[in-house]
């Protein structure tokens, strides 16, 4: 690693031997007190995450969603602001790019990670797991056991382990609903209406094959018995006109070999997620009874 590629603090290099003091901000982008970067240098989430952590010093430990990140989970943008975490003594609080959350940390709970202290994938799990909405808690979940070696078994015996906190009953109730074939935060949110609503738990990332075993769809959701699949469709991927016309295409040959498909994006559930809720459990009933003759 150099200054070239990452942030640096000057007590830790030095100054060259030709720049004074002075004329610092004139060779160094500075993004934290007393924290620099090459002028040339593009910050990604993990240059972000340590330039904050150099500021607050060696004694802070990543922890949240940017432990998350840097745990290799990738189903959210990590933006500006870092989470770090320190001892219980003084407040929690946000500063310009940086959250500050106050806690008792095992030191077990801590790995090194890219030369940083950062929380546990278990840590993090048991964190993120615990904050509301809950949909969200069981995106984070679902995007941490896709990306790490995370073991559910083990996450829920460290939640009995570590009762009596906010959010425990949330990250119990979440874990039986955990799923690492989820491939975005829209397929979490998805599912996770469906199983709060009492409806069966759908298979995720099913495929369909036409009758020479060419596979023709990939369904994000799917009730194989019935034939009937649900799908989240994200703005960035599904709104072209081209992807549309793919669609369309899909579920035509999908309806031709008997499955129905339904498909929402984050706007029409937001707005109505009972419309979508009442929809796929008719559908289910009038299916099943078919299937049942």
């Amino acid at each position: 690693m150099t200054i070239d590629d990452q942030p640096f603090r000057l007590s830790d290099i030095g100054l060259p031997a030709s720049m004074t003091p002075r004329e610092v901000p004139h060779h160094f982008r500075r993004v934290h007190r007393a924290v620099y970067v090459s002028p040339g240098l593009t910050l990604g989430p993990v240059e972000t995450i340590r330039a904050a952590w150099l500021r607050a010093g060696p004694e802070a430990v990543v922890g949240g969603v940017s432990a998350a990140v840097l745990h290799g989970a990738t189903f959210f943008d990590h933006g500006d602001e870092v989470e770090l975490v320190r001892a219980p003594t003084g407040q929690g609080r946000r500063r310009s790019r940086v959250r500050i959350v106050r806690t008792d940390l095992d030191p077990r709970d801590i790995v090194a990670v890219d030369g940083m202290p950062v929380t546990s994938v278990i840590r993090t799990a048991y964190d993120l797991g615990r904050r509301g909405p809950a949909w969200l808690g069981l995106a984070h979940l679902d995007d941490l056991t896709r990306s790490t070696n995370l073991e559910l078994g083990v996450l829920w015996r460290y939640v009995v382990d570590h009762p009596a906190v906010r959010g425990i009953r949330q990250i119990r109730g979440l874990i039986p609903w955990v799923d690492p074939n989820a491939e975005s935060s829209g397929e979490s949110y998805m599912r996770h209406l469906v199983l709060a609503q009492g409806l069966p738990r759908p298979e995720t990332q099913v495929k369909v094959f036409d009758e020479a075993g060419r596979t023709v769809a990939k369904f994000d959701h799917a009730y194989r018995e019935e034939k009937l699949a649900f799908e989240f469709d994200g703005f960035d991927y599904h709104y072209s006109d081209e992807q549309r016309a793919s669609d369309a295409r899909r579920d035509r040959e999908t309806a031709r070999l008997g499955w129905h498909t339904e498909r929402r994006n984050s706007v029409e559930l937001s707005n109505d997620p009972f419309e979508f809720l009442g929809r796929l459990e008719l559908l289910l009933e009038q299916r099943a009874r078919r299937r049942r003759r």
